[in-house]
């Protein structure tokens, strides 16, 4: 028997050896890593390089596929290993290029609309400070972000539908400060125009610097009228530095329009919401008869 438990023993201290030996060997010799071999084993099985490609989101099967597709591309265009125009990423160009077509920018879903303004605006922060479009699709790209951001007029709270997607246009645009681009489109278009006003032959596609002031102005009043008192304050802060980013941008020489915007703005004062104004009125005419001693009807 005490043969037995030490042949037992020992093959228990055989297993333990056998079990620790692959750990000691490989601690003892480490094979190297490669990263680069890693990360290429990385994009073969869908990593970034393959999901930043315009090709990732013509493979999508129905709209809730596509919109899935653009979450990911988002997701995988906000990664700090990221770079504009690296060969490790060799499809960002191209899906620059598909982000800005109609059949996305446009798109008659709301979902696909807002998840693509999201990953230009990652777009034009990798491109800073020339995104990878020309003047008019920056327009158009500034054009949908406008309409995206008017809906923090109903979406006050962190608990609301898409908010934070809402809140995150509003943070890029205070942070990464891409409306200053509107306002270089405006030099950069005001020096391609002829004193009579007219575009000269070196802009293509005939965008004045009329209308990218006219898109900034909009862009600002837009920001404006969305946000109020009913937001966190976070939300205020960054209405404030994504209006000023743009007006410190001018140095001192301030377009009438956007001090327009500004002033009617200040002019308004605090804005009275009423639910049911029948009944205010009524309420208020009733009130008026009581002072009068006239019988309330």
């Amino acid at each position: 028997r005490r043969e037995e438990e030490v042949v037992s023993c020992g093959e228990d201290t055989k297993k333990c050896g056998d079990h620790h030996r692959p750990r000691e060997e490989k601690m003892a010799s480490p094979s190297p890593v490669n990263p680069r071999k890693g990360r290429d084993q990385s994009r073969s099985r869908g990593g970034p390089a393959t999901i930043l490609s315009a090709k990732f989101l013509e493979r999508q099967t129905s709209k809730n596929d596509l919109v899935r597709r653009l979450r990911t591309v988002v997701e995988a265009l906000s990664d700090e290993d990221v770079e504009a125009n690296s060969p490790d990423y060799p499809g960002l160009a191209g899906l620059a290029a598909a982000l800005v077509e109609d059949r996305l920018l446009n798109h008659r879903d709301k979902e696909v609309r807002l998840h693509t303004v999201l990953a230009c605006m990652e777009i034009f922060y990798l491109y800073a400070p020339e995104p990878p479009w020309d003047e008019s699709e920056i327009l158009r790209v500034f054009s949908q972000t406008i309409r995206q951001l008017a809906n923090l007029t109903h979406c006050t709270s962190p608990d609301q539908t898409n908010f934070k997607h809402y809140f995150k246009l509003l943070e890029q645009l205070a942070v990464v400060k891409i409306g200053v681009v509107l306002v270089e489109l405006t030099r950069t278009l005001d020096s391609r125009t002829s004193p009579a006003g007219e575009p000269l032959s070196d802009c293509v596609d005939g965008t004045s610097s009329e209308e990218a002031l006219e898109m900034l102005s909009e862009l600002i009043r837009t920001i404006l009228v969305s946000v109020s008192i009913d937001h966190p304050q976070e939300v205020l802060k960054y209405a404030i530095d994504a209006v000023s980013a743009c007006i410190e941008e001018f140095e001192g020489m301030v377009p009438i329009q956007i001090l327009d915007e500004i002033l009617i703005c200040i002019s308004g004062g605090p804005v009275v919401y009423v639910t049911n104004p029948a009944a205010i009125e009524a309420h208020a005419k009733s009130a008026s008869a009581k002072k009068k001693g006239e019988k309330d009807p």
